[in-house]
Order: C-alpha cells, then structure tokens, then sequence
C-alpha cells in the first residue's frame, strides 16, 4: 500500500483534532470544576445528577412552605395572645360590676369600656397576614366580620414534606363569632348589656363571668394548638436542613470534579498535543519549493 504525503498529513490532522478535544475537556473540567457538563460526558452520573438537583429542588419547596407556615402561625400566636388580653380584661371589668354595691353610673362606664374591648376584639378578628385574612376560613380576601361572621370553617393546609400537610389557619367562627352567637364578641355584647341594664343583680352578671371564662379557656386551648404546631415545624425544619446538606453532598460526588486528577489529566493532554505538534514538524519535511525560496 502506498503512502502517501496527503495521507500522513489527514493521519495527522485527525489525530491533532483528537488531542485537542481531549485538551478542551480536560480544561473544561478544571476551569468549571465539574466532572459532568453536558449528558454526552456520561450518561450515568447525569441521570443521578438530575434525580438529586429534582430532590434538592422539592426540599427546598418544602422549607419555603415551612416558612410560610411560621409566618402564619406567628400570626395567629399574636393575635390569640392579643383577644386573650382584651377577654381578661373584660373579665376584671365584670367583676368590679358584679357587686350590688356598685353604682349604675359606675356599671355604665364599665359597660362603655366593654363596647371599646368588643371593638378591639372585632379588628383582632379580622388580623391580617400580608393581605389575607387568618381568621376567615379560606375567605380569605375580604373582613371575615363584617356586620356579622362572615367567614367559612374551610381548612388551608401547606405541603410541609412527601404526603405530609398541616393546617395553617384557624377558622374564628366559633372562637369570635358575633353579637348574637355564643362565641367571644356575643358574650362581650351580652356582658355590656347586663352591665347597662339596671335590672340586672350581681347574680346575672357573674353568670356571665363564666361563660366568659369558658371563652377565654378555649382561646388558650387553640393558641397551645398553634403552640404545638410551630414547634413541629421548627423540628420538620431541622430535619429539611439535615436532608439539604446530605443531598448537596451526594450532588457534589455526582457532578463535582476530582480536581487533582483534573490538573493530571489536562497535563497529560497537554504533553499529548505537544507530542502531536512535534511528531507534525518531522512528518511534512522540507520541499524543492522551501530550498528555491
């Protein structure tokens, strides 16, 4: 078989544009630190890469959910802590009332400072997280009292982790409910009465009093509620954090570069083009035209 200058040139060629791509790869991997760049680079290691970047991406929804859920939480933490002052407030201004030694005129202006707390007690029902209403069930863009309860019982729930949802809201229906039902604000405009009216004894409005107790006992049964579930979250977040940094970790190993087998391997290709180049210079040897120059 003839060999010819043309062929040595393609050999050479082809075998320079094969070093060099070596070249460019292992530069790539050391510049970028990464051992994987494209699907091409190995297919294995990309299919896990892309499994765990889907992992780290769900943790990190679920630990944004979970802050949410904090915002929330505190939220309402305040506001139940804010209608327990108010009630027990109330409950010292019926109990100065309660005593049939105490004037009307006095009883009156109890009863004025009770329609005040009530007040107080309405804009704490309609708290706002951003622009949402906590109280109002999943009504949630406009005053769940308005002249009245206006809001629904319906649950809003945040995906915390896989499968796992918690309750954020506290539907306030049966908590505050209005002037004629039997949740808080029903019991202060009933308080308010008595006190107004003359015809009520001490008797009357110390029944009031424990109704008023009642009320005032299940809105701190519901704050240890909200109590329970922040600290469920702090743990949920622990955990998530705990997962983050074993996910990113796994990550590392799947796309990260081993770099000091990095710096060998760009050597090697270095010393390998240099070789090419060399082994070049000797193949296309001088010509009659180089010697008539």
């Amino acid at each position: 078989m003839r060999i010819t200058n043309s062929m040595l040139t393609n050999n050479l060629l082809r075998n320079m544009y094969t070093n060099l791509r070596g070249l460019e790869r292992a530069s790539d991997r050391l510049s970028s630190q990464k051992e994987v760049r494209r699907p091409s680079d190995d297919p294995v290691r990309v299919v896990t890469s892309l499994a765990l970047r889907s992992s780290l991406g769900k943790v990190g929804q679920y630990q944004k959910n979970i802050g949410d859920a904090q915002s929330w939480l505190e939220i309402t933490d305040g506001a139940l802590g804010n209608a327990i002052d108010v009630l027990q407030r109330v409950r010292e201004l019926a109990v100065n009332g309660s005593t049939d030694t105490v004037p009307q005129e006095s009883r009156l202006a109890l009863a004025e400072e009770v329609r005040q707390l009530q007040e107080q007690l309405i804009q704490i029902a309609n708290t706002t997280h951003g622009s949402r209403y906590i109280f109002g069930g999943t009504r949630t863009s406009k005053p769940p009292y308005d002249d009245g309860w206006k809001g629904n019982n319906e649950k809003i729930e945040f995906l915390i982790s896989p499968e796992v949802t918690i309750q954020v809201n506290l539907p306030g229906g049966d908590l505050f409910g209005d002037k004629t039902s039997s949740g808080a604000i029903g019991v202060l405009e009933k308080m308010a009465d008595f006190l107004e009216d003359d015809t009520k004894s001490g008797t009357d409005i110390s029944s009031v009093i424990g109704e008023l107790d009642e009320i005032i006992d299940n809105f701190i049964a519901k704050r240890g509620e909200i109590g329970a579930k922040t600290n469920r979250m702090e743990r949920s977040l622990d955990r998530l954090g705990e997962t983050e940094i074993s996910v990113i970790e796994l990550l590392s190993k799947a796309e990260d570069a081993d770099i000091a087998r990095a710096i060998i391997d760009l050597k090697a290709q270095e010393n390998a083009y240099r070789v090419t180049l060399a082994a070049g210079a000797r193949i296309v040897m001088p010509t009659l035209m180089d010697f008539l120059r």
